[in-house]
């Protein structure tokens, strides 16, 4: 398959199964979690981190004390506090969820495997079954290469979870705007002058 509109519908269809088969149950646990956190941490490594860093910067749009783990501005974490690990597939990630669960923080995985060891650190999991190995019976398998669907539809989840959260917690994209940086003008960047 190499016709680049028939390969956009097969990718948005596998992004369609894996966002449509998230358990709304979990979508609220994890809306609940992030409102009552004194500080939210994030975690993920490679391609996962590029959806980190876009749920964080969101999450401080709103108001939220969000932090990815490892930036050197990130503070300690403890009780009353979350991380919120992308995949929980790696060993880093894993050490990562030890001491988050020794130092007695909620823990929850956005995960294609709610059955993993990593998963049994954890408060609660949020299934998103997109491929991550690949062969696997419990992720909806994909045309793309290694975990690409799984990275993909990550982003859009999280997103997804910004605009419920602005929803519940009545937060508007105006107020979010006023937190935006305004070191890099894009508030007023290719604006005529008046």
């Amino acid at each position: 398959m190499s016709n680049y509109k028939d390969l956009a519908k097969v990718v948005l269809k596998e992004h369609e199964q894996v966002l449509m088969a998230v358990d709304e149950n979990e979508v609220e646990k994890l809306l609940d979690a992030i409102a009552e956190a004194k500080c939210i941490q994030v975690f993920g490594m490679g391609r996962m981190k590029c959806a980190v860093r876009a749920f964080v910067m969101r999450l401080m749009h709103m108001g939220f004390d969000a932090h990815v783990v490892y930036d050197t501005t990130c503070p300690n974490i403890g009780p009353g506090d979350l991380l919120i690990v992308n995949a929980a597939c790696t060993t880093v990630g894993y050490t990562v969820m030890q001491f988050a669960n020794k130092l007695g923080a909620k823990i929850v995985a956005i995960t294609a495997n709610p059955n993993s060891k990593a998963a049994k650190l954890c408060d609660f999991t949020v299934n998103l079954k997109g491929q991550v190995h690949g062969g696997r019976d419990y992720e909806i398998p994909s045309i793309q290469p290694m975990a690409a669907l799984f990275e993909q539809t990550i982003f859009v989840f999280e997103d997804i979870i910004i605009q419920l959260l602005m929803k519940k917690l009545n937060i508007t994209s105006e107020q979010m705007a006023k937190r935006h940086t305004n070191l890099d003008g894009y508030m007023d960047f290719n604006v005529e002058d008046e």
